[in-house]
């Protein structure tokens, strides 16, 4: 028999059982029922312009967490490389706001260990994704020009085993307890507002509004200053570029609902334009790294050659992706806040 567990936010709306059921035998998690597991995408955030920052925070980390249970099922039970993407949307969703939260209550060990432990589940799954956006890129492009090039076909075989490898890493970490541990403990946080424990200067009738004002400038302004000449950076500072744009992102979505929906819309959609497009750049990279392991790994000729064409392939569409990043950073500079 299953075993609902409840979680209602401050304001008794949020039910985390909508999300999350156990098993009364061994506490294993499951997910939400439905007649198939398939992955789910987060849900547009809903505020009252009337909400406490209580409020919006439970429902903000209740609706987090619902993201990341919803999505077990498809892992575990298909392998699904779009719930890979969807978990670790809900863990990086997680961990921005987990970020805000620690600025106001910075030594709160509650909330350092929900953060590590996130960042911990999701360094598995970036394995797996990583490892499937390389295989979908060599299907994609290099395929129509090596088709029929024995290093090619055996560089292909050397990425699969290791994208289901990664897989099956992901599907074991998922089902670990020390992820039945994280969504519990997450639970209790958000049932106890841990984040007013050991608070400082967070004011108990403080709106969500005002503090979304206050997030919202600070993760604007540190954006725009990481982007600044974003086309030349060197990696690390891209990298930088792109963790900054996407808590602002992050940020914006939650909160958006409590200004102007259509500037908000405008807003979220210009960001991501070159959060995506730093995000390419990424897999680039991340691709070139995969590529010699492998290289490092097989010594054959064959494969060395189809890996060397690939750089060759992967250098030409980097040098594309410059000039585009130049264009979206001249956007970012113009583009307009929502909030007030």
């Amino acid at each position: 028999m299953d075993r609902p567990l409840d979680c209602p936010g401050p304001d008794g709306a949020h039910s985390f059982a909508r999300a999350l059921r156990l098993v009364a035998s061994d506490g294993e998690i499951l997910g939400p029922r439905r007649k198939a597991a398939v992955p789910v995408k987060s849900v547009r955030l809903a505020l009252s312009a009337d909400d406490s920052f209580d409020v919006a925070a439970g429902r903000i980390l209740g609706d987090c967490l619902d993201h990341f249970v919803a999505n077990i099922p498809a892992l575990r039970e298909t392998g699904d490389a779009e719930a890979v993407h969807q978990l670790r949307v809900a863990l990086r969703r997680l961990r921005a706001f987990l970020g805000l939260l620690k600025r106001v209550a910075p030594a709160n060990p509650e909330l350092a260990t929900a953060a590590s432990s996130a960042k911990t589940i999701a360094g598995v799954l970036g394995e797996a994704r990583d490892w499937h956006v390389l295989r979908e890129g060599l299907e994609r492009g290099p395929r129509a020009f090596l088709r029929e090039e024995p290093g090619f076909v055996a560089l292909l075989d050397a990425v699969e085993l290791r994208r289901l490898r990664a897989l099956q890493a992901a599907r074991a970490a998922i089902g670990a307890p020390s992820t039945q541990q994280f969504v519990r403990e997450l639970h209790g946080l958000v049932a106890r507002r841990a984040w007013r424990e050991e608070s400082e200067g967070l004011a108990e009738s403080e709106s969500a509004r005002a503090f979304a004002v206050k997030a919202l400038n600070r993760l604007h302004k540190r954006a725009l200053k990481r982007c600044e000449g974003v086309a030349a950076l060197e990696p690390e500072q891209r990298h930088r570029a792109r963790i900054a744009l996407k808590k602002a992102r992050y940020a914006a979505e939650f909160f958006e609902s409590l200004f102007c929906q259509k500037a908000a819309r405008t807003y979220l959609r210009r960001l991501a334009i070159i959060q995506d497009q730093l995000g390419e750049d990424n897999d680039r990279r991340t691709a070139a790294r995969l590529l010699s392991d492998i290289a490092a790994e097989d010594a054959s000729q064959e494969t060395f050659g189809a890996v060397c064409f690939l750089r060759g392939w992967r250098a030409q569409a980097q040098q594309l992706g410059a000039v585009a990043t130049k264009e979206s950073e001249k956007r970012l500079r113009r583009l307009k806040t929502f909030w007030r």
